[in-house]
């Protein structure tokens, strides 16, 4: 019987299409979103998606389930699922985010302190207005997660003469990084910093770790990126950190409830630049992310599960 895949995704179509190309014994389902999934599920072997469109119901009904690809780099959306059964592999695409994710950091600092908000206004009304901005040379980031991504934001950060520091929970020589330190000394870190940049994944152990106490360390010049996962951040804590002039102001590319909701203060605070969790995000993205699929493809077909990249051990 051939491996049947199922992929839920936008762009389902071109990796369905890779993988029939590539693998001869693999028969491929493509659906753009959950809601055209086919009725039975039962006999699927591979899931293919990200996890934010998953929920337990789908799980549940792929009983025949052995491995889930994600299309993401955290795989949290999926582990909150009680029908995920800890026989089925997991794994993930941590790794491939580097460029997109250090253009995005590079992008929010820069629309922050040089208040591309007001530009755009200033355009709209035809208002000619010059204002100069804080060079990025000679600042200091404390960059909170130190992966792969991080480290690429972090050697982008030091090329154009920034000072790096590191927060990681397993320390170690890390490439773009001039110092490292530890979660229980962000406090101190961030009283330095003139950018403090959020790359931290969701997890138990990250849950607000940006939280009153480390906005209130803050210099009242610096600015807040967060391009991690929405509930590694205390919202009430940065709005009241917002609004009192404790920091200059913030770059938000994702939040607590997901998508961010249209009644939320930070839609209309002159000092906060919202985009919608796209840091992650480029036109290249099925690029990325078919080396991993066809690698772990290859390893599940051959039973080499030991030798899939990024598995997750659970």
């Amino acid at each position: 019987m051939p491996t049947q895949v199922l992929i839920i995704e936008t762009h389902g179509a071109f990796y369905a299409a890779e993988l029939r190309k590539r693998f001869t014994g693999v028969t491929v389902t493509a659906v753009a979103s959950a809601s055209e999934l086919p009725e039975d599920l039962d006999h699927f072997d591979v899931l293919i998606a990200f996890g934010i469109g998953i929920n337990d119901a789908i799980l549940k009904r792929m009983t025949g389930l052995k491995w889930i690809q994600s299309l993401a780099t955290g795989v949290d959306h999926f582990l909150r699922c009680q029908s995920l059964r800890r026989e089925v592999l997991l794994t993930s695409s941590r790794g491939i985010h580097a460029a997109p994710m250090r253009e995005s950091a590079l992008f929010m600092m820069l629309a922050v302190n040089r208040n591309a908000g007001r530009l755009a206004r200033n355009q709209r009304d035809h208002h000619w207005q010059r204002h100069p901005w804080p060079l990025l040379d000679g600042k200091t980031a404390v960059i909170a997660g130190t992966g792969v991504s991080g480290s690429a934001v972090a050697s982008a950060l030091k090329a154009l003469g920034m000072h790096t520091i590191g927060i990681t929970r397993t320390p170690r020589a890390v490439d773009g990084f001039d110092e490292l330190a530890t979660f229980d000394q962000l406090p101190q870190c961030v009283a330095r910093a003139d950018y403090v940049i959020n790359i931290l994944p969701g997890s138990e152990d990250n849950a607000q770790v940006f939280d009153a106490t480390v906005f209130s360390r803050m210099k009242p010049s610096a600015y807040f990126i967060n391009i991690g996962r929405g509930e590694t951040v205390d919202e009430r804590a940065l709005i009241a950190a917002l609004g009192a002039d404790g920091i200059a102001g913030a770059a938000l590319d994702v939040f607590a409830g997901g998508a961010l909701a249209a009644d939320s203060p930070f839609w209309d605070m002159p000092n906060v630049f919202v985009t919608p969790h796209i840091a992650g995000f480029c036109n290249e993205y099925e690029e990325l992310a078919l080396p991993v699929i066809e690698r772990n493809m290859t390893c599940f077909l051959e039973g080499r599960p030991d030798a899939m990249h990024n598995l997750i051990a659970r």
